[in-house]
């Protein structure tokens, strides 16, 4: 090969070399700090990384090659989260509004220290009179009673599953005889909360849930009502 041909492929293979350098980190040549601001509902809370770091508006930087996750939470809604990745391929908004949308389970439902706890139930009437109104009541509120058994005294219902938008809600009530020389009951309202696609007979996808339906709202008084005259 003579000079005049290695000096004239010379800026050849330089072109070649950086359009291959360009191609290998393609993906990471526009991946610079990124600033988003997020604006929200004055009273949101915005967390970062699960950091909370205001409320109704944050600045936010998203690092070269790194993704940043948003989530901003307030009561009656369902949270909102975001990913901003940021890798030179996606793009990011250098202001996102964020509209929360109605929590329609919370909507529908109530706090209450009713839910999840024994509460007394005592009547003048005798057994068999009260088993008989116990049964009577409960089967108006649940489609399907699992165990009744008046020999030991014990009531249980199938769960009544409600799917909202953003939760599965499960209720159930368990009546049980009371440790009491007299004629006595301890009523249960059990109410828990699963993820919008938990399955009703997957117990670990619940927990307990501090609020109850207001489907719900007037057995426990009804019960005790009606058996106490």
């Amino acid at each position: 090969m003579n000079q005049t041909s290695f000096q004239f492929k010379k800026p050849l293979l330089l072109l070649s070399f950086s359009i291959l350098l360009l191609s290998i980190f393609s993906d990471n040549a526009f991946a610079r700090k990124r600033k988003i601001t997020i604006n929200a509902d004055n009273d949101a809370k915005i967390y970062v990384d699960g950091k909370l770091v205001s409320s109704g508006t944050a600045k936010v930087i998203v690092g070269d090659n790194s993704t940043l996750n948003v989530r901003i939470e307030k009561t009656g809604f369902i949270t909102a989260e975001r990913n901003y990745i940021n890798n030179g391929k996606n793009e990011l908004p250098a202001t996102d509004f964020v509209k929360l949308e109605v929590d329609d389970a919370y909507e529908n439902s109530f706090t209450t220290d009713l839910a999840n706890r024994d509460i007394d139930l005592k009547t003048e009437k005798n057994e068999e009179e009260a088993w008989k109104l116990i049964n009577r009541i409960v089967a108006s509120q649940f489609d399907v009673i699992e165990v009744t058994d008046k020999t030991t005294g014990y009531l249980r219902t199938a769960w009544i599953v409600k799917k909202f938008k953003s939760a599965t809600i499960r209720t159930r009530l368990i009546i049980k005889s009371g440790n009491s020389s007299n004629l006595a009951f301890k009523v249960k309202l059990v109410s828990e909360i699963g993820s919008v696609n938990a399955s009703s007979r997957d117990d670990e996808s619940f927990k307990s849930w501090d609020r109850l339906l207001r489907s719900f709202e007037n057995i426990i008084q009804e019960l005790q009502s009606r058996l106490g005259k």
